[in-house]
């Protein structure tokens, strides 16, 4: 749990340091997350560079932490799909039972 805690307090200094955030852009950290590094990256640098800075992390922490944002990211994008869906299908169900002069259109199209 440490860890955990120590990795989300380095990308919180980072943000506030450019130096240290001009260092991380060599290993591959191009975009932050809130709390996560991003999955291309150099993970032993970075671990190398936040221990010079006092942090104390391994790779498994910042394993752990993509992995959390990546399964929030995609139950994120799972419920937008399905709302989506419904109120397309809601669409369609509209034009099924418009009259005729309505032009049929597909929504598994869109």
């Amino acid at each position: 749990m440490r860890g955990t805690s120590e990795l989300k307090r380095f990308i919180e200094h980072t943000k506030k340091d450019p130096a240290l955030a001009a260092q991380l852009a060599q290993f591959g950290v191009e975009q932050w997350g809130d709390e996560h590094l991003p999955v291309d990256i150099d993970i032993a640098k970075v671990i190398e560079l936040a221990q010079d800075h006092g942090y104390d992390f391994d790779q498994s922490d910042v394993l752990k932490s993509q992995c959390e944002h990546l399964h929030s990211f995609w139950m994120f994008e799972m419920e937008n799909s399905f709302v989506a869906r419904r109120f397309m299908a809601r669409i369609q169900l509209r034009i099924d039972r418009a009259s005729t002069e309505t032009q049929e259109i597909d929504y598994y199209r869109y």
